[in-house]
């Protein structure tokens, strides 16, 4: 912290009054509930001495003035910050807001700091024009000691301990300590993968969270001002990188990632969910490992579980190959084994596999040889993420695929108004009215209720219902929700989708990372779209559209598919059929045996629950069951007290006392 400098000296604020204080003792003074002009608090809050104006009745604790009036904090350097109270704004440096705090404040650019935070020494970076950085502590260069084992403390910047290794430390023996390799740090570094659009520069900045590895309160960032990104010391030097078709930029890998309660973008699960499995291992080995994209817009993030990882390993617990698959189902005895490590394993994880001798891996057991891969000491390995086995990968002697040089934005902008409202509004109710099937769609799901769990003492009816439904019930009553139902935005088409290079398959052109996908479609099922007098625009994002709904449902894992999930599939693929005409019946067919098989599951699910909760009350019961039949025994004790239970002191004090309560307490003695 500097102070700044008015009329050639520092400023306390003491000394910005316009008259001249005199110091006062609290026992000099006999004025009662008078107030700081600063901290507006009572003057004889504290003991110590005070300051007063006598000519204008203005008081002032000692400790408020004598603080500094203004100051230049290296948390920021573009203007000075003026002492004032505030309420409830955060600080800067310790990130809390407290009412009627005396702050230090710069509402040009919204800086402020508690008075007492901005007073904790924190280490000032001085660059010269080499790029070399140094640090100054309390004014004074910080020295290098070649072994720091004085005190048990962390690295200012990476904070990890210094055991005993070469350290900078603060002449004035302060905490402020850094490790050798992290106080010799570049003061800025470019660099083209992780933040290609600018450089990032050292600072010594508040607590903070690594846009990366998402660690926090790190004190000692590289920072990108424009784009309000930040980096700890680390990641910017560690981070290997790989490259996957279904993706358009370079994927991150974070070997340990500090916050686990994101989506992944495979699953659409978070760990934490991933972590109800039976087998919970298999999920905690990788949990800190995790894929990210960095590109301000994407913030993509996968699952190492999830992740692209190699399709064909070679390991010293095989001797041949292993093949990574999606799943492996458990043998008769519904027992799943890992047969590197011989423990149980969960048949929804991928695992490696070779078929000839039915042989699984973890993959967390064969995890030494999967990073080496993905660290770059193998070459030309192709790489699979959860799903990616059933289209086919991009292959370059494909004909009638041409990689183009515009974006599906570029696509966009050139349909008519009338092909943009159909997208908004794909299904036509005028002859209907729009009033007549959002009714229909609440009464349908009005009567569905009925299947649906809540919670509540008629949840036994409802899953009689359910185990109830027969297949005409389900086609006349369940499925015409699915129908009736319309997506508040209409078809929309994601962000992320927009701003990818299209690539030209027989026609269609559609983002790069579907290009599988749509192969897949018309390598199976031809070309949907043949009898279509659509624009070749309006049916490329028709058929984006179609192949994002695919891809989603190739990453979705029955068990974690719901309604809603359902809902949105169907409305997507009837509002396609109903502008294009696209030939999809048989998705349709597929969707509606999904819908059945979602109301078996959920039936199951329905029936654990009710198990479980019907269980967990008799357990209650019972319980209560057992300290009925102790407090009937206990009234029985209680009863026999006093006549056939007691000494018969006690007997025949309470004889005498039941004859005598009525009496006055002289009794007997006149």
């Amino acid at each position: 912290m500097e102070t700044r400098e008015i009329q050639g000296k520092k400023t306390k604020v003491r000394d910005n009054h316009e008259h001249v204080l005199l110091e006062r003792t609290r026992f000099s003074y006999f004025f009662n509930h008078t107030l700081c002009e600063l901290c507006q608090n009572d003057i004889w809050e504290y003991k110590d001495l005070f300051f007063e104006c006598p000519k204008c009745f203005f008081f002032l604790h000692k400790s408020c003035g004598e603080l500094w009036l203004y100051i230049n904090h290296s948390f920021h350097s573009l203007h000075s910050a003026r002492i004032t109270i505030l309420d409830n704004i955060t600080c800067c440096y310790c990130e809390k807001s407290y009412q009627n705090a005396l702050m230090y404040s710069c509402h040009q650019c919204s800086f402020h700091i508690h008075s007492s935070c901005s007073m904790i020494p924190i280490p000032i970076i001085l660059c010269d024009n080499q790029n070399h950085v140094q640090y100054t502590c309390h004014d004074r260069p910080m020295t290098l000691v070649e072994r720091y084992d004085r005190v048990i403390i962390d690295c200012f910047a990476c904070q990890l301990p210094l055991s005993s290794r070469p350290a900078y430390t603060c002449q004035q023996s302060c905490q402020n300590i850094l490790h050798k390799e992290c106080a010799e740090l570049p003061q800025k570094i470019e660099h083209s993968s992780l933040h290609p659009h600018h450089l990032l520069k050292l600072q010594v900045s508040g607590p903070r969270s690594c846009n990366a590895c998402y660690k926090r309160d790190c004190r000692l960032i590289f920072r990108c001002e424009q784009c309000n990104f930040n980096f700890c010391t680390e990641c910017p030097f560690l981070l290997p990188t790989v490259r996957w078709s279904r993706h358009n930029h370079p994927l991150f890998l974070m070997e340990r990632a500090w916050s686990v309660d994101h989506n992944c973008n495979v699953c659409n699960n978070t760990y934490e969910k991933q972590l109800q499995v039976k087998v919970k291992d298999e999920v905690s080995h990788t949990r800190s490992l995790l894929f990210r994209c960095m590109e301000v817009e994407c913030d993509l993030n996968i699952h190492f579980l999830c992740d692209p990882l190699p399709r064909i390993i070679k390991h010293e617990c095989h001797v041949d190959s292993l093949i990574l698959v999606d799943s492996i189902k458990c043998d008769n005895s519904n027992e799943c084994y890992c047969d590197v490590c011989e423990e149980t394993r969960d048949e929804q994880f991928r695992v490696y596999y070779y078929a000839v001798c039915n042989y699984v891996a973890h993959i967390h057991c064969v995890l030494d040889e999967v990073l080496k891969v993905l660290k770059g000491e193998q070459r030309d390995v192709e790489l699979i993420a959860v799903g990616d086995a059933r289209w086919m990968m991009p292959n370059k002697d494909v004909v009638g695929t041409a990689t183009t040089t515009f974006t599906l934005s570029n696509i966009m902008q050139t349909l008519t108004q009338r092909e943009r409202e159909q997208l908004r509004n794909p299904l036509d109710h005028s002859s209907l009215g729009e009033a007549y099937i959002k009714r229909k769609y609440e009464t349908k799901r009005e009567e569905n209720s009925r299947f649906e769990w809540k919670g509540d003492n008629q949840d036994i009816q409802r899953i009689q219902n359910l185990f109830n439904l027969s297949a005409s019930d389900f086609e006349g009553n369940y499925l015409p929700e699915f129908w009736c139902f319309e997506a508040k935005e209409g078809l929309k088409m994601e962000e992320m989708y927009l701003k990818m290079n299209v690539v030209d398959v027989e026609g269609y052109q559609v983002p790069e990372t579907l290009e599988p996908v749509l192969r897949t479609l018309l390598h199976k099922y031809g070309d949907l779209g043949r009898r279509s007098r659509l624009t070749p625009q309006m049916k490329s994002i028709a058929c984006t559209l179609l192949c994002i709904v695919l891809d989603r449902m190739s990453t979705t894992k029955l068990e974690d598919i719901t309604k809603d999930l359902l809902l949105q599939w169907y409305f997507y693929l009837k509002g396609i059929w109903y502008i294009t005409g696209f030939q999809i019946t048989f998705l349709f067919e597929h969707l509606k045996k999904l819908i059945a098989t979602f109301v078996g599951l959920e039936a199951t699910r329905f029936k654990t629950e009710m198990v479980t909760r019907v269980e967990k009350r008799i357990a209650e019961i019972e319980e209560q069951q057992k300290e009925l039949e102790t407090r009937k025994e206990d009234l029985v004790r209680l009863r026999s007290y006093g006549d056939s239970t007691g000494t018969e002191f006690i007997k025949d004090n309470v004889h005498r006392g039941l004859e005598l309560k009525w009496k006055d307490a002289l009794e007997g003695l006149f």
